[in-house]
């Protein structure tokens, strides 16, 4: 793979919260974006360091970003991203609370699941253990930022090897999901505007499923969140003529997990967007169904126009469709968290 196709890079956040990168470029489009990768794995670990401190009692895991990237002009085959990938392992123990973030802009559909795999099971793991051991052995002398630089450059080296393949099919068993929220994005060149349906605050079913996500709040803003970091990654690497349009976060706690799943048209100027907050649960459960189900549901709406409130109620019934939560400005979403993650 051309380097100059590629956009990859390896975050490690440590117990302390420090930050620690390597990322590999061929050129960057400006002085400006030159400043800017300082604080890069900064900006893509926030919402992890925001939810430890904002939930400490349940380590809520971001385990993978998913992004498809659409070209609006024609560009040269040097400068063409195909897909960005997100993908993080968090450690959480008594003693241990570290984080592993990857991102991978690629002119390739990656296989996903084999670079996650060296990154959990083999990548994170050696950094923990070498640690541990260096600490151990060498006590005061051991020299931590040389020793992470070391394992950066190592990963990083392990996976961008890993680029290119194939992508695989892997077999997993059927999964339902049970729908909490449904998000509507509209973009065009004169409005951005996001919103929220859910249960009424005070459904009691709000409360019965708060536990099962990190919270609303958080929930809200990731879409928007990772999609602008993703827009701010291509610009730095001249890709201007690519945007980003999420389509998959995977969170995860203990035995619970969460899917953001999102569907988008563009239409001349504006790219309408529709997103669905899933929680697994049994497959007996009412009103619960497979990805696909709420995939074509929310592609009918979008490709034909299908009624958008009647769509909410077939998905779940016990979500409101005619009551917005804007999720567009700080007093918004500051509403969110203080009555939608508030028990009632």
């Amino acid at each position: 793979m051309q380097e100059k196709n590629l956009i990859l890079g390896l975050f490690y956040s440590d117990e302390e919260k420090r930050v620690f990168d390597k990322i590999k470029y061929n050129e960057l489009s400006s002085d400006e974006s030159k400043s800017a990768i300082r604080v890069l794995s900064l900006r893509f670990l926030g919402p992890l360091l925001l939810s430890e401190g904002m939930i400490p009692e349940r380590e809520w895991t971001l385990n993978r970003v998913e992004s498809t990237l659409i070209s609006l002009k024609k560009i040269k085959e040097s400068e063409i991203i195909q897909s960005f990938t997100c993908l993080n392992s968090s450690i959480f123990s008594d003693e241990i609370k570290t984080n592993l973030f990857t991102i991978i802009g690629s002119p390739y559909t990656e296989d996903v699941e084999l670079i996650y795999q060296k990154l959990i099971r083999y990548i994170h793991p050696n950094i923990i253990q070498g640690k541990i051991v260096n600490e151990y052995i060498n006590k005061d002398k051991f020299d931590f930022t040389s020793f992470i630089d070391n394992e950066l450059t190592r990963g990083i080296n392990l996976i961008e090897h890993s680029l290119g393949s194939a992508r695989k099919m892997y077999w997993k068993k059927k999964q339902n999901y049970y729908c909490i929220g449904i998000t509507e994005r509209i973009e065009s060149k004169d409005s951005n505007v996001s919103n929220l349906y859910t249960f009424d605050y005070d459904d009691p079913l709000k409360n019965k499923y708060l536990s099962s996500i990190p919270s609303y709040y958080i929930m809200a803003i990731l879409p928007d969140y990772y999609e602008d970091r993703i827009v701010e990654t291509l610009k730095m690497f001249n890709r201007t003529n690519i945007i980003p349009s999420i389509r998959l976060i995977d969170l995860s706690y203990q035995n619970k997990k969460v899917l953001y799943l999102e569907e988008f048209l563009i239409n001349k100027d504006e790219k309408k967007s529709y997103g669905l907050i899933l929680i697994n649960t049994d497959s007996k459960f009412k009103n619960s169904n497979d990805e696909t189900f709420y995939k074509q549901k929310i592609r009918l709406v979008l490709d034909k126009n299908k009624n958008f409130e009647e769509t909410v109620i077939e998905i779940n019934p016990n979500i409101n469709p005619f009551e917005k939560w804007n999720l567009n400005s700080s007093d918004s979403l500051l509403k969110i968290h203080n009555i939608l993650d508030n028990e009632s």
